[in-house]
Parts: structure tokens; C-alpha cells; sequence
């Protein structure tokens, strides 16, 4: 077997799955931010996206809801060219490109904001840390990571139900980045209460910011 089948399943039909299972409930942009958790998370803090980036936009509803709030370049990419397309056709001032995470075609220091819109636990396990490197390239310092997907207690794997060889892999991807001393974690909002949730469902929204000049002190220690 590949060591990359989630993402050639996807590249290859899966991803269009994906989208048309839940292209219905995003038909209109105002209803699906009022659902959305990472619509909910940034408005409760007053969040400023910029330039911002989604990775797994699907057609881009969620970047045309902040570009309504006020960001100023609005990008995105996904592996379904079926999203892609309908987004295109809906959302002429985003700029959509069909890809993975692992590769995005930007320059470096282009985005304030990276989204990671419940995509990660679809990914290959072999691509986290170019998923990882890629995005630290494309956003500029001071910027914000935003992470929506699964927090349960520790990393494990599902079968993915909806396509035979397939896996969900769940586990803290904040941690993609905090290991990291220039990445500090400012928000992470579980999505509804912790306690009445099995460890398997849930979810959170992770907000991480990127300062460089913060990653390290001044050394305490005498010379």
C-alpha cells in the first residue's frame, strides 16, 4: 500500500465525496458561519485575519464569510476539483487551487493567518511535518495558526467509514507547532462541554501565534 493513500484518495475522488456529502448545508455562507466553530471561535475574540489561508476550504465558503469580515487577501486549496470549481464559480474574489498541505504554492511570508479547516486528521501521517514546515514558510511572523479538528485524550486511528483502507487519525495537531518556542498556543476552545463528550468525538479550535523575536530569552546565566 502507498505510503501516501489518503491523499492520492482524495486527489483522486474522495475529496469530491467529501464535498458533495456536505455541500447542501454550506449552499448559503451566512448560515454555515453561524454553525461554524471557527466562525464562532474568532468572533468571540475579535479576531483580525489579514491575509489569510485555508487548507481543506472545500469551495471556499468559510474564507467569503472573512473576507466579509474584513480580510484583506483571501486564498485557499483542497484536494477536491469539484469544490475548487464550484467555489470559482460562487466566490470570483478568493483565489482557490486544488492541492494538498504538504505543498502550497505561495511564497513564503505570504499569509497573518493559516487555517487548517478539520482536514489534519484526513492527512498522511508520513506528511505531517511538511505539513507542518510548509505552513510556518507561508505565514509571516506575528501571524495566527488556526486549527479546527478532533482533541481527544491521546493519538489513535478509526477506520474512515466512508471509504474502505482509509483512516481518521485523531490526536492534539497543535502540537504540530507548539514544540516549537516561536509558537505559542493563545485559544483552545473544546466545542461543547468536555464532560458529556466521548474522548473519540471530540473537537476543538486550537489558535496559535507565531513570534519569532519571542522564541527565545536572553540566556540568565553568566558568561
Amino acid at each position: 500500500m502507498s505510503e501516501q493513500v489518503q491523499k492520492s484518495a482524495f486527489l483522486e475522488g474522495e475529496g469530491d465525496q467529501y464535498f458533495k456529502r456536505n455541500r447542501e448545508v454550506l449552499a448559503d455562507v451566512a448560515e454555515a458561519a453561524a454553525r461554524d466553530p471557527v466562525a464562532k471561535a474568532l468572533s468571540s475574540i475579535q479576531f483580525q485575519a489579514g491575509r489569510v489561508l485555508e487548507v481543506g476550504a472545500m469551495n471556499g465558503w468559510r474564507l467569503e464569510w472573512l473576507r466579509h469580515q474584513g480580510a484583506t487577501h483571501c486564498a485557499g486549496i483542497d484536494p477536491s476539483e469539484s469544490a475548487i470549481a464550484d467555489g470559482k464559480a460562487r466566490f470570483t474574489l478568493l483565489h482557490l487551487h486544488v492541492g494538498t498541505a504538504e505543498m502550497l504554492p505561495f511564497a513564503d511570508k505570504t499569509f497573518d493567518t493559516v487555517i487548517f479547516g478539520f482536514c489534519l486528521y484526513l492527512c498522511d501521517r508520513r506528511d505531517l511535518f511538511k505539513i507542518a514546515s510548509e505552513c510556518d514558510r507561508v505565514l509571516a511572523d506575528q501571524g495566527r495558526v488556526i486549527i479546527y479538528d478532533f482533541l481527544p485524550d491521546f493519538p489513535y486511528r478509526n477506520a474512515y467509514h466512508h471509504k474502505p483502507g482509509l483512516f481518521s487519525y485523531k490526536m492534539d495537531y497543535g502540537r504540530l507547532f507548539d514544540w516549537n518556542p516561536a509558537y505559542r498556543r493563545e485559544h483552545q476552545i473544546i466545542l461543547s462541554d468536555a464532560a458529556k463528550l466521548a474522548p473519540s468525538s471530540r473537537e476543538a479550535v486550537i489558535i496559535l501565534r507565531k513570534s519569532e523575536a519571542a522564541a527565545y530569552a536572553d540566556s540568565p546565566y553568566a558568561p
